[in-house]
């Protein structure tokens, strides 16, 4: 067994079973119960004190105020009237979270969260991971804004929750709709630069048996260049459908998504025009049954989809997962606790550049959970057992701790371990060696919460994390062009997160910024792609017949591969809209002062761009 603990000794293997054990004994009352907790949810616009909640954390549903890591939440509204390609444009307003792109819309896009890498992070669809197999990355790019009701970030590790991939962090995008009060629909027209335009419909239900809600979207775009050295624009057109079922029988839930995207891409393939097809589909079923008043059991079963082909050669890439899992959360002594098991039954298909391989790769997890709340006290602590069938076991725990000095005030501090797979690229592919173990990973962190009055609220984090045997590809015989992937580079990254809103009558304000160091600690040198200093914010103002919002970004230099630096930049949209009765008719300039800008070297990225959009809601 390997107990991922990034140098503490053999002692520490047991740790987080132990002391969920202890907690369990010895925790007090005053957390919601599993069975009001799942039933969580925002109070109704016009309440004084609308409760958010989140749902990424611990796979259920809590208050936001009891969760001690780095939460972002970026709702409807927001998703709405943020101009975006994909879901990547939404998420760089939010410090911490570098975006590295080559080209424009279709093309591949990547999120490094807190200095990690690209493939540091688990992307969900409704909780279910969407990472590739081949590559360990997710589509982002694939991934319209249109077809989101939500999106979760959870800055620092959550293996023990979601297993591979989560050591920088997990990001949530959420299709379902919940407590819709009655029958509506919506319709929507939008274009605007780059001959882009997209249209869409979407359709919600609920009653007391029976909700859900069915969408559908078209986005097409003539694009630009993708490269300095390209002349031809690159296009990218797809289509979106997602469905959400929730039915009830008696006090039993079944729950059915379903989330489907496949798109057309040209790209610049070494200075000759290219195109590939792809395509991305989500499935889960979950049934939930009340065993008893304390003990709610869910059963899933998911299926994730991803495929990639190459039109000008027989190239492509398919990932095939099946996901059983069986989660179980008991109130017990006033805590949380939740058990559960998963197994992970993955195909991975591959041919490029002559290099083909077929795998079949099963995982095997236990987790253990536990969350309380007691007066000024809330822990969450939890422990995750993996066993893969081609490497060592891994073991990894989170313990996480908040104090509330006063109503306005709250200290807190978190300790986690995370890992991740060698994905099938890394594995069979170019440079390919079965033999590679998991990345692995360590993060601390500390901070503050303060609240100044009702309406402003500011907080600061301090966090490092240490990632240990990071995979490289390295020419193992110089002149011969022969490579192979090695366990060989470990990273530290330190910094100080920071964040503040404020909101008086119609204005909301809120800021963000990031100052950290993500190292190569083997070289010394600096992991790409990621800013050593960026600040977001954006300004809001809403008025009962018309809105009007300001994003900005500024971001120090980043190193890219070839020893390129690439410059800061300074980039900002604006976007407004007026209400008319059952519709809303906005305008959206990205890039407002067309600030030239790259966000990977020798790649092109988009001007001012402006789009006018439609939408019309109807209800019964």
């Amino acid at each position: 067994m390997r107990t991922i603990n990034l140098g503490a000794s053999g002692r520490y293997k047991y740790f987080s079973t132990i002391f969920l054990i202890a907690t369990c004994l010895v925790a007090g009352q005053g957390y919601v119960p599993a069975r009001a907790a799942q039933d969580l949810q925002e109070k109704p616009a016009g309440t004084s004190t609308p409760e958010v909640v989140v749902v990424t954390p611990a796979r259920y549903a809590q208050s936001v105020k009891s969760v001690v890591p780095s939460t972002i939440i970026i709702n409807r509204q927001t998703i709405m009237r943020t101009p975006s390609a994909d879901i990547a444009d939404l998420l760089r307003w939010h410090a911490g979270l570098d975006i590295g792109r080559t080209g424009g819309a279709g093309q591949p896009a990547s999120v490094f969260i807190r200095g990690t890498n690209s493939n540091h992070t688990a992307v969900l669809i409704n909780g279910i991971k969407m990472n590739s197999a081949t590559t360990g990355t997710p589509a982002l790019e694939m991934i319209r804004p249109a077809s989101v009701e939500r999106i979760e970030v959870i800055k620092g590790p959550r293996s023990t929750v979601y297993g591979s991939e989560a050591i920088g962090g997990v990001i949530n995008v959420i299709t379902q709709t919940n407590n819709v009060p009655r029958p509506s629909g919506n319709l929507y027209l939008s274009g605007g630069r780059y001959a882009t335009h997209e249209q869409g419909i979407g359709i919600k239900y609920h009653n007391d048996r029976l909700s859900g809600n069915i969408a559908f979207n078209r986005f097409d775009s003539r694009g630009f260049p993708a490269k300095e050295t390209s002349n031809t624009d690159h296009g990218h057109n797809n289509d979106s459908i997602n469905v959400n079922v929730n039915t009830k029988v008696g006090k039993t839930q079944l729950r059915l998504d379903y989330w489907l995207t496949e798109g057309h891409t040209e790209y610049d393939n070494f200075g000759i025009d290219a195109d590939q097809d792809r395509k991305n589909a989500v499935f889960n079923a979950t049934l939930s049954v009340p065993v008893t008043d304390h003990w709610q059991s869910a059963l899933s079963i998911s299926r994730t989809k991803d495929e990639g082909h190459q039109n000008q050669n027989n190239d492509f890439a398919i990932t095939d997962r099946y996901i059983y899992d069986w989660k179980n959360d008991v109130s017990l002594i006033g805590n949380v606790l939740t058990l559960g098991a998963s197994v992970t039954d993955e195909d991975a298909e591959s041919l490029s550049f002559g290099t083909n391989y077929k795998e079949n790769t099963h995982t095997y997890s236990i987790y253990l959970h536990n969350q309380s709340n007691k007066n000024r006290h809330s822990l969450f602590t939890s422990t995750r057992h993996t066993k893969h069938e081609d490497f060592d076991n891994a073991t990894t725990w989170n313990f996480e701790y908040g104090y509330a000095l006063t109503n306005d005030a709250g200290l807190f501090a978190s300790i986690g371990t995370g890992f991740r797979s060698p994905d099938s690229n890394a594995r069979f592919g170019f440079g390919g060696n079965p033999n590679l173990r998991e990345e692995t990973s360590r993060t601390i962190e500390i901070g503050i919460n303060y609240s100044l009055n009702e309406n402003t609220r500011l907080s600061m984090r301090a966090f490092e994390s240490r990632i240990e045997d990071l995979i490289e590809t390295i020419e193992i015989n110089p002149g011969a062009n022969i490579y192979e992937n090695k366990n060989i580079n470990n990273a530290r990254i330190q910094g100080i997160d920071l964040a503040f809103q404020h909101s008086h009558n119609q204005w909301h304000l809120s800021l963000e910024g990031i100052l950290q160091n993500p190292r190569n600690e083997t070289n010394g040198s600096p992991l790409l792609r990621r800013a050593k200093r960026s600040m977001t914010g954006s300004l809001e103002y809403e008025h009962e017949n018309f809105f009007i919002l300001l994003n900005g970004l500024l971001t120090s230099e980043r190193r890219d591969s070839g020893g390129v630096e690439l410059s800061g930049y300074g980039l900002f949209n604006l976007s407004a809209g007026y209400k008319f009765p059952g519709s809303v008719l906005s305008l959206k300039v990205d890039n407002i002062f067309d600030k030239d800008y790259q966000l990977a070297s020798g790649y092109n990225t988009p001007g001012r761009s402006v789009f006018a959009e439609l939408r019309i809601n109807f209800a019964r």
